[in-house]
C-alpha cells in the first residue's frame, strides 16, 4: 500500500514538473520580448527640397523612439509634427507636454548649436541652455537673410510647437515616447518661408 502511494506521489510530482517546465518556456519568451520592447527604436527621417522621407512616417506608441533627422538638402529645413495648420505652425503639437530630447548627432559649429530647440515650447527646452536666446525672440527668417515673418518670430507672444531645424548637411537625434492617446494620423511640416507651400509636408502615423 505504501509502495502504491509512493508511486502515485511520484507520478503527481512528475506531472507537476512537466507543467512547470512547459510554463517556464513562454514565461522566458515574454520577459525577453518585454526587454526587447524597451530598447529604443531608431527611425531615419530625411529632409530635402521639398519633402520628408519616409512617406508616410510610422512611429509606434508606448516605446522609446529616436528619430535620426538628417537634412540632405542644400538649404535649411525644419521638422515639426501636429494637426491643423495655423499660420506657420500646427495648432496641435504631437509632442505637447512630453519629455523630448533633441541633440545634434555630431558636434556642430557654435553658429548652429541652437538649432536643436526653438523657444520654450516643451519640457525638453530646459535641457538645452541655448534655448534662452530663442525665448528672447529668435527669428527664422532673420537667420536666413530673408524678410522677417511675424508668424515665425518666437518672442511676440507666439508659442511655437516642438521643432528641429537643421542646416544643410546637419543631423539631429530626437528621442521621445509617444503615449497611447497619440495614436492616429498626424502631419509633418516645414514652416520656413515658402517650404510648406512648396510641398514640404507629409503624413505621420502613430501606431
Amino acid at each position: 500500500m505504501r509502495a502504491a502511494n509512493a508511486i502515485r506521489m511520484l507520478g503527481v510530482l512528475a506531472s507537476a514538473l512537466v507543467v512547470l517546465m512547459s510554463a517556464g518556456s513562454p514565461g522566458s519568451s515574454t520577459v525577453q520580448a518585454a526587454g526587447q520592447e524597451a530598447v529604443t527604436l531608431r527611425i531615419g527621417v530625411t529632409l530635402n527640397e521639398y519633402s520628408f522621407g519616409p512617406e508616410p512616417l510610422r512611429i509606434p506608441a508606448g516605446r522609446p523612439v529616436t528619430l535620426v533627422i538628417r537634412n540632405a538638402g542644400k538649404v535649411p529645413h525644419e521638422f515639426m509634427a501636429g494637426r491643423e495648420v495655423e499660420d506657420t505652425d500646427f495648432r496641435q503639437d504631437l509632442f505637447a507636454d512630453l519629455h523630448v530630447n533633441i541633440e545634434p548627432a555630431e558636434p556642430v559649429a557654435a553658429a548652429h548649436g541652437d538649432h536643436g530647440s526653438h523657444g520654450d515650447h516643451g519640457p525638453h527646452a530646459s535641457e538645452h541652455a541655448e534655448a534662452d536666446d530663442h525665448a528672447a525672440g529668435h527669428d527664422h527668417e532673420a537667420e536666413h537673410d530673408a524678410p522677417a515673418d511675424p508668424g515665425h518670430a518666437h518672442g511676440a507672444g507666439h508659442e511655437h510647437g516642438t521643432m528641429v531645424e537643421a542646416a544643410a548637411g546637419e543631423t539631429f537625434l530626437m528621442t521621445f515616447t509617444l503615449p497611447e492617446d497619440r495614436r492616429g494620423k498626424w502631419e509633418t511640416g516645414c514652416f520656413l518661408r515658402g517650404h510648406y507651400e512648396a510641398g514640404m509636408h507629409g503624413t505621420l502615423i502613430v501606431e
